[in-house]
């Protein structure tokens, strides 16, 4: 499904539904969504899109198959994450990260991947230290951008991310201590 909305934004809605159950922090639901923005030389022309894992995990299947490398300009993409990437996808992250320096990531997560995993958890450390990538547990502004920017117009949502402030403290700590841990 294509469509326009706003300034220059242009491309894929997701269904209320599957926004609603995939990036509510309270449930677990078994897929993970990948909601991303992508703006190409702060030129205001957002482009928009959204997968979701099937044979390959939501974040390598976009950068694999979706992302649309250009040898101009800088890049930035601003992925919203139903779950936290795993840890082989912080190393694919950063490989994709080396293989075009002109590309920043910003990454937005509703809730962590197996926390208790040391590998994911150094996996996210990793991937944070670099220059150009930013982790973060989604706040409710987020949810808001989200149900602006990737349901279309006109459509009603039936939840609000209010809802979600206790999941977003508890996860937004856990990334913390993550992110800050001098063991990992």
């Amino acid at each position: 499904m294509h469509g326009r909305r706003g300034r220059g934004l242009r491309g894929m809605y997701i269904s209320r539904r599957a926004l609603r159950s995939h990036f509510d922090p309270r449930k677990y639901p078994h897929e993970t969504y990948l909601l991303c923005q992508l703006e190409w030389n702060g030129s205001g022309n957002d482009w928009i899109h959204w997968v979701r894992n099937d044979k390959k995990h939501a974040e390598v299947y976009f950068l694999e198959e979706i992302f649309e490398p250009r040898i101009y300009g800088f890049c930035t993409i601003t992925l919203y994450l139903s779950y936290s990437p795993c840890w082989r996808c912080c190393s694919k992250i950063q490989d994709f990260l080396n293989r075009y320096p002109n590309v920043k990531i910003d990454i937005f997560v509703a809730r962590l991947f197996y926390a208790d995993d040391g590998k994911n958890c150094k996996g996210l450390k990793e991937l944070s230290k670099l220059q150009r990538v930013t982790i973060q547990v989604m706040e409710v502004a987020d949810y808001k951008h989200c149900l602006r920017i990737f349901i279309q117009s006109g459509v009603c949502y039936d939840f609000s991310p209010e809802d979600f402030e206790t999941e977003i403290r508890r996860y937004r700590l856990m990334l913390k201590n993550i992110l800050t841990d001098p063991y990992l």
